[in-house]
This record gives C-alpha cells, structure tokens and sequence, in this order.
C-alpha cells in the first residue's frame, strides 16, 4: 500500500515541477533575460538543497520518510502559487530556490523510503516502477503546461496559467498522503547515533561509492541540464514552446518505457553492460541532437536519450543501495542527492557560460563529454568486478 501511495504522489509532484522548470526558464526569456541568467536560476534551484542535503539525510531517519514527503509537496504547492504571480526576478529567486528544496525534501523522503523498505534483490524492480512513476509525471506536466499557457510564436501566452495549474497538481499529490501513508522512520536513529556512526567520509569509504555518487551526478546532471536549455535550443532554431512541450512530453515517455521491466532487462543483459550501454547511448545522443534543424529529428534523438537516461538514473539509486550499511542508508541516499544536487548547481551555471557565446548546442556536447567520462570509469570498474 505504502509503494503505490508514494507512487501516486511521486507522478504528481514530477509533474509539477517539470511543469514549472521549462515554464521559468520562458519566464526568464519574456522578461528578456539572456542565457546566463537563465544558466545562473538553473543553479540556483539546486544550490538550498545542495547546502541541506546532509543535514536533511541526517534528519529523515528521526522524523520519518513520510513526512519529508508530505512537507515537500505543501512547500511545490507554496513556491509554484509564487511563480504564478511572480513578475520579478527578485521574487523569482525566492521561488526558485524553495522550488527546488521542496523537490529534494520528496525525493529524500521517497528514495529513503523505497531504499529502506524494498527487498535488496528487487532493487532494480522497485528503484525501476518509482522512477517510472516520476517518469510518468514528466510525461504529462510538460503537455499540461504546453495546452494552459498557448503559444506565442516561440514563447507561450501565458506562464502564470501554467504555474496554476502546476500548484493544482502538487495539491493532489498531498490527496493520496493523507490514507493511511507511514510517516514515522523506518529505521530509527537518534541524532547522537548518526553524529556518532555515520558521516560523509565514512559513506564515501566504502568500497565503488565515489564511482557510483559520481555516474549518479553525472546522469541526474544532464538529465536537468535538458530540461533547462532545451527551451533555449528551441528557441535558438526557431520551434515553438508547444514543441518543445511535445520533446519534454517524448524523453519523459521514452523514460518510462525503459523502467517498466528495468528488473527484467537487468537479469537478462547484466547490471555492467546494462549501465554502460544506457551511458554511452545518451552521449551519443546529446551529441546528434545539436544537429537537429527540424522539430521532428529533435523528437527522434531526444526520445533516444530519454530511453537511455532512464534507464540510468534507477540504476544508479540500486547501486548506490546495495553499497550502504542498513543504518546509514538514508544518510547515503541525501549524500547521492547532494551529489547530484551540486551536479545540478555547477552544470546549468557552465551550461549558461557555455550557451552564451556558443549557443546551446555546445551545452549538449559538454553534457557528452561529462557522461562519457563517468561511462570510461565505470567499465573499468567493470572490467575489475
């Protein structure tokens, strides 16, 4: 019962927020801000929650996964009914950077809660249908916000009818949480035990976590880094907002179809060759996509790189999982998301450098060479396992 809630609420909470991520980023545009600064709110919506992140691993075991969920969701609901009236960049900032640390305090809560509570052995299985949940509010929050805010030429009608909507749908995220979800932790850990057994150096000694919190950063990263600067590739090639809704809608599908049987594909092709593929197809794929001058090659190479990042992100969760003591899990799950959260927080602000002078194809080529880098490293972890 617990799954299937956290599963509901996970759908709903994706969907608002990726909503609202390509919708700030049009914001930013009509009140004609330029790629750096669109780069700089793309680091800032990871920067709170980068500077939480250990702290909030240390507190989830004492006030429960559940509740990290439940306060997450009321604070999407808070910072996107923000956005809608926002018409500032000052206030955008405010709104911004809470946006971004109520997503983290859901994601803390659920991975936490699916990392603790699944069978080790079915890790992949259950990492597999969470993502694919998240995958699946990707896939709709993206073509909700396209039909609520129109289109006006390359930038949409209206971005505060699409921050309504986005606040509407955090606001059924909290429905489910209400019948009978857990809100007390799952492994009880008082604040001197984890002061005194578990710290970030100790999670990182362990044996293959570096690799694993570095190809989590670098995935989690470029999946982002997409979400960001495809608005402003879009509008650099002249497609339309709504199309651009339609490409976000296609790597979230795409995503999906690759975490239905995630637990299937790993028994049959193996944990290494199954990671390494799914590396090495998205860096090719962000590299294609710098080529595409028609919408319709974009769906193609983005739906590619949407198959193959979801495929990596649950499996990076798993690996990250097993690698952990049962008492610091928890703990290791925020240090994975701090990761990536730092990931999130460097990338765009680059990505925005990068974009300036050079356009945002040199922002998917960057993304390339950053997963191809945590690919190389991972076969030769590979190749010593």
């Amino acid at each position: 019962m617990w799954a299937w809630i956290a599963f509901i609420n996970s759908a709903f909470i994706q969907a608002s927020t990726y909503l609202s991520r390509p919708m700030i980023t049009y914001k930013l545009l009509i009140l004609h801000s330029n790629n750096f600064v669109v780069g700089t709110f793309g680091a800032l919506y990871a920067l709170f929650p980068l500077l939480l992140a250990v702290a909030l691993g240390r507190w989830v075991n004492q006030y429960g996964e559940g509740r990290f969920i439940l306060y997450g969701t009321i604070l999407i609901v808070i910072s996107t009914s923000v956005l809608m009236v926002a018409n500032s960049i000052a206030l955008m900032v405010v709104a911004v950077a809470a946006l971004g640390t109520a997503q983290l305090l859901c994601m803390i809560g659920a991975q936490a809660m699916f990392a603790n509570r699944s069978p080790s052995g079915n890790y992949e299985r259950f990492f597999g249908l969470y993502t694919f949940s998240a995958a699946l509010g990707q896939l709709f929050g993206p073509l909700i916000g396209s039909a609520v805010s129109g289109s006006h030429g390359v930038l949409p009608k209206s971005t505060s009818h699409a921050f309504l909507a986005a606040a509407i749908l955090g606001a059924l995220g909290i429905i489910p949480l209400l019948r009978k979800f857990p809100m007390g932790p799952t492994v009880g850990v008082s604040a001197k035990e984890s002061r005194e057994q578990v710290s970030f150096s100790s999670v990182l000694q362990n044996p293959g976590m570096k690799l694993a919190m570095f190809t989590s950063l670098a995935i989690s990263s470029s999946v982002d880094v997409l979400v960001v600067f495809l608005p402003v590739f879009g509008k650099e090639r002249g497609f339309s907002s709504s199309s651009i809704g339609i490409v976000l809608a296609i790597r979230a599908l795409t995503s999906m179809a690759s975490r239905v049987y995630l637990g299937k594909m790993t028994e049959v092709i193996g944990f290494w060759r199954l990671l390494l593929g799914s590396i090495a197809i998205s860096s090719i794929a962000c590299v294609v996509a710098t080529s595409a001058h028609h919408v319709l090659f974009l769906y193609i190479v983005i739906g590619v790189a949407g198959f193959s990042l979801g495929v990596g992100q649950p499996m990076t969760m798993a690996w990250v999982s097993r690698l952990s003591k049962d008492p610091e899990r928890s703990f290791t799950i925020s240090v994975r998301l701090a990761g990536n959260r730092f990931g999130q927080f460097l990338l765009p602000a680059l990505a925005g450098v990068i974009a300036g002078p050079l356009g945002a194809s040199a922002v998917f080529v960057s993304l390339a060479v950053l997963m191809g880098s945590s690919g190389v490293l991972t076969r030769i972890k590979a190749k010593n396992h």
